[in-house]
C-alpha cells in the first residue's frame, strides 16, 4: 500500500517482497514490477565482486544476500523512496541495514517463536528494537498487553511515536473510510486489497507515508494520489480470487499460515457467502504451530486434501497433515502434490463450488501459476 501511494503521487519506489511466489526475481521490485531476470542476474554479479573477497562475507545467509542485492539495486537505480519488508523480527534483521526513517509496526502476534522469543512481549521486543535512531515507528497495534516493550524501545532509541488510536485514526465514513493523521485528513478511501484486516494495514500505510515524506523532505501524495495507490494495490496469494480453470468454480488463495493470518482468513470465510461445497488444499511447514490454522478454518470447509509442494524440504508430510485434521474432527486425504491438487478440483468441483488453497506463501506459489495460466487461455 505505501508503495503504491508513493508510486501513484509520482515518485520512483523500489520495493521488497518475500518470500517470493514462483521467482526469485519478484522479491525486487520497481515501480510496482518485478526486475527483469537479465537485469537481476547482472547485478547480482556486480555485487558478487563486492561480496565474495570480504572476509566477514563468507558465512552470508540467503536473505542477507538478497538485502544486499535489493539494496544495491535500489542506489543504483537511483529510487527516490525504498519501501523494504523487514524479514524477522527487527533487532538482527538485516533490512536494518537501510538506515530508515521511519519503521512501521502493523502488530504483533506469536510467529517464529523459535528465533524471536517464546511470549508475546519477548516478540514485541524484538520486532520494536529495529525502531531508527530519531526516526519515526508508527504502531497500529493497540492492544495493551503487547504495547509495554514497544514503548520502552521506542523511548531507547529515542524516535518518535505514531500511535493508532492517539495519533492517526482510520473509520467508516459516508464515501468511504477516513483518515486522520497528525497532518492528513482523508476522506472518501476504498481499498483494493480484500479483508476486513486491510483496514488496519491501510491506516499503518498511511501514516508511514505521511511520517516518511515529512521526515525525508519530499512532497507528500495528493489526496487524488493516495487514494489511487490504496484503490489499485495488490498483493497476488493474499485473499486472491481467480477462477478454476473452466469448471465453473472458483479459487480462494491466501498464503495465512500463521494465528493473525488465520483470524484474518477466517473472518473473510465467515463475512462471505458459504459456497455449495468447499474444499480445502493444504500444505503447512514442519516448524509452524498449526492448530490455530486448523481450527479457524476446519468449520468453514466441507474436505481437506493434505499435500506438500517441492520448493522447500520445510513441508510437512501430508501424512501428519491429514491426521492432525481428522483428530480435529474433519474430513482429510492426501494428494501426492499441489498441481496434482487443482487438477483433481477442476474434475470434481463445479459452478458454486470453491477450491481454498491455503497453509503456505509457498503452497500459493506452487498452485498460482498454473491457475493464472488457465485463466489467460480461458480469456483468448
Amino acid at each position: 500500500m505505501a508503495s503504491a501511494m508513493l508510486l501513484a503521487g509520482g515518485q520512483r519506489v523500489g520495493s521488497t517482497v518475500s518470500p517470493h511466489l514462483t521467482e526469485y526475481r519478484e522479491r525486487f521490485l520497481l515501480d510496482g514490477v518485478a526486475v527483469s531476470q537479465e537485469a537481476l542476474e547482472e547485478h547480482g554479479r556486480w555485487v558478487a565482486t563486492r561480496l565474495d573477497p570480504a572476509p566477514d562475507c563468507q558465512d552470508i545467509t540467503f536473505f542477507e544476500l538478497g538485502v544486499a542485492l535489493a539494496l544495491s539495486l535500489f542506489a543504483a537505480e537511483e529510487v527516490d523512496c525504498a519501501v523494504i519488508e523487514v524479514g524477522m523480527g527487527g533487532e538482527f534483521d538485516a533490512t536494518r541495514a537501510c538506515g530508515p526513517h521511519v519503521l512501521a509496526l502493523t502488530n504483533v502476534d506469536m510467529d517464529h517463536v523459535r528465533h524471536l522469543g517464546p511470549t508475546l512481549l519477548d516478540i514485541a521486543r524484538t520486532k520494536a528494537r529495529a525502531a531508527p535512531e530519531g526516526g519515526v515507528v508508527v504502531v497500529g497495534e493497540k492492544r495493551e498487553d503487547r504495547l509495554g516493550p514497544i514503548l520502552e524501545e521506542v523511548a531507547a532509541a529515542g524516535a518518535t511515536l505514531w500511535l493508532r488510536g492517539r495519533d492517526f485514526s482510520i473509520t467508516e465514513g459516508a464515501g468511504g473510510l477516513r483518515y486522520v493523521g497528525p497532518s492528513l485528513t482523508l476522506d472518501g478511501i476504498t481499498l483494493g486489497l480484500a479483508g476486513a484486516h486491510q483496514v488496519d494495514n491501510a491506516a499503518v500505510a498511511l501514516a508511514s507515508v505521511e511520517a516518511f515524506c515529512a521526515r525525508a523532505g519530499i512532497a507528500l501524495p495528493s489526496d487524488e494520489a493516495l487514494r489511487e495507490g490504496l484503490l489499485e494495490a495488490r498483493v497476488p496469494g493474499r485473499l486472491e480470487r481467480l477462477p478454476l480453470g473452466n469448471s465453473g468454480a472458483g479459487v480462494l488463495l491466501d498464503g495465512a499460515h500463521n494465528p493473525a493470518g488465520a483470524r484474518a482468513l477466517e473472518r473473510e470465510l465467515a463475512a462471505t457467502s458459504r459456497p455449495r461445497r468447499r474444499i480445502w488444499l493444504y500444505a503447512a511447514m514442519n516448524d509452524k504451530d498449526r492448530q490455530p490454522l486448523v481450527s479457524a478454518l476446519l468449520p468453514h470447509v466441507d474436505e481437506v486434501w493434505c499435500t506438500a509442494g517441492s520448493s522447500t524440504p520445510r513441508f510437512a508430510e501430508p501424512s501428519q497433515l491429514a491426521q492432525e485434521i481428522r483428530d480435529a474432527g474433519g474430513r482429510a486425504q492426501v494428494v501426492t502434490a499441489p498441481p496434482q491438487g487443482v487438477e483433481r478440483a477442476m474434475a470434481a468441483l463445479g459452478p458454486g463450488d470453491e477450491l481454498l488453497v491455503a497453509g503456505s506463501l509457498y503452497l500459493v506459489g506452487d498452485v498460482r501459476p498454473r491457475l493464472v495460466a488457465e485463466q489467460g487461455a480461458g480469456a483468448t
